[in-house]
């Protein structure tokens, strides 16, 4: 085991952002329902096989570096709640402060489980709290795969064992090869942050929250971003990337906007088997003249994606840097606008019971304006915006859905 290893510095900076904030901005919560007879003695074994199993699970984190912890240390439990609420909205209700319970990091790992358990109808809701120093979107995918795997093992015999490959390897790369920041200091120079539009503070039980509101798609909207995808020859992420960056453009002959994208850092298989925060935020920045058509608005930002990714092993923090912009702790100082299109959604396989994946929406804002689109049960896109009370009023966030309705309709309007 080797002791103090060092972290990424999107790591480092998710600690201090969230020191600065004194509230649990990164905790990622997940959860599962469970109908049928559940072991959970089993089932604390199986969490317990996994976190050792994953080492930037099986740590803790202090002065900047992550400490192992040693092969007798003790394990997060299983804990447990019985209840006679099966209704999940319920049940998420009595988890809501257990999930805004921050961690302490300094002495215990970045992962939590909790139970609750409806004996009288066999039906329980198993919730996971991982903080986002250890993992991102595709690790709890991955984490609920291998979670499954182990439950195996434990009621039937031999399965996933072994350490996983390990994300402290990435932190070491990143840290010996800084990656080349003069193409983002030539593409973001002249930007300055946009400031919010709120300008009074929210009430006290709103702060640093977020407002959820959902986008018009639908099945018309679904079948118009696709034609319009296949059309430029693009996916339908670009499509909806572009209408958000023109509907957040406002007026005026010709438009100039950063809007961030989240991107994977998992190149090679290795990664993508990898628990950890393989993650980047990147600001793309787009120009266009306002006459320009839809088409030809869609070909520019498709080719400022793309530019944006080659260069996608730069830390945002050192992209920052690079821009000479500064902003507030936890802020997002080149933009207001992040889009994340087709979140993973984690599956948990547990033999004979039936789970079901409980969407959990995150509680605490880290971008000023969060744009989710991800691809529903039968198909169609489903899109929400998620704007922090902090930065933007109810009425500003209503204007904006009805900008990216009216946006999306002009940019379809000729495939009909």
């Amino acid at each position: 085991m080797r002791p103090f290893r060092p972290l990424s510095d999107m790591q480092q900076s998710m600690l201090v952002h969230e020191m600065l904030a004194d509230r649990p901005m990164y905790t990622m919560p997940l959860c599962f329902r469970i109908v049928g007879p559940l072991d959970a003695a089993a089932l604390e074994r199986a969490l317990h096989r996994v976190i050792r199993r994953h080492p930037v699970l099986a740590a803790t984190f202090q002065d900047g570096t992550a400490v192992p912890l040693g092969p007798s240390a003790p394990l997060p439990a299983l804990t447990r709640t019985c209840s006679a609420w099966s209704a999940t909205d319920d049940v998420l209700t009595l988890l809501t402060d257990w999930w805004d319970t921050p961690f302490d990091l300094n002495a215990e790992p970045p992962v939590r489980a909790h139970l609750v358990s409806d004996p009288s109808d066999d039906v329980h809701h198993l919730a996971l709290a991982v903080h986002h120093v250890a993992g991102d979107s595709w690790s709890l995918a991955l984490l609920a795969d291998d979670l499954g795997q182990a439950y195996v093992a434990e009621i039937r015999g031999p399965g996933v064992t072994g350490t996983a490959p390990d994300f402290f390897d990435h932190a070491e790369r990143e840290n010996a090869h800084p990656a080349d920041t003069a193409w983002w200091t030539e593409c973001l120079h002249g930007v300055r942050p946009g400031a919010a539009p709120r300008t009074s503070a929210p009430d006290e039980a709103e702060r640093g929250t977020f407002l959820a509101h959902d986008l018009p798609l639908g099945a018309a909207g679904t079948r118009a971003v696709r034609r319009l995808s296949r059309s430029c020859q693009v996916s339908p992420a670009v499509v909806l990337f572009t209408v958000v960056s023109a509907a957040v453009a406002g007026s005026g002959p010709d438009h100039d906007v950063v809007v961030g994208m989240p991107t994977a850092l998992r190149d090679s298989q290795d990664l993508q088997n990898t628990v950890g925060p393989l993650l980047n935020t990147l600001p793309v920045r787009t120009q266009w003249p306002d006459h320009l058509p839809p088409t030809r608005v869609i070909e520019r930002h498709a080719q400022a994606i793309d530019a944006a990714l080659d260069h996608k092993d730069v830390p945002y923090s050192r992209i920052l840097r690079a821009a000479a912009v500064h902003g507030a702790h936890g802020a997002a100082p080149l933009f207001l606008h992040l889009v994340n299109v087709d979140v993973v959604v984690p599956r948990l396989r547990l033999p004979a019971l039936r789970t079901t994946h409980v969407p959990v929406p995150p509680r605490w804002a880290n971008f000023p304006a969060l744009w989710e689109f991800g691809w529903g049960t039968v198909g169609n896109i489903r899109g929400t915006l998620r704007t922090s009370a902090d930065a933007f009023t109810r009425q500003d966030a209503l204007q904006l859905r009805d900008a990216f309705r009216d946006t999306l309709a002009h940019f379809t309007s000729d495939l009909h």
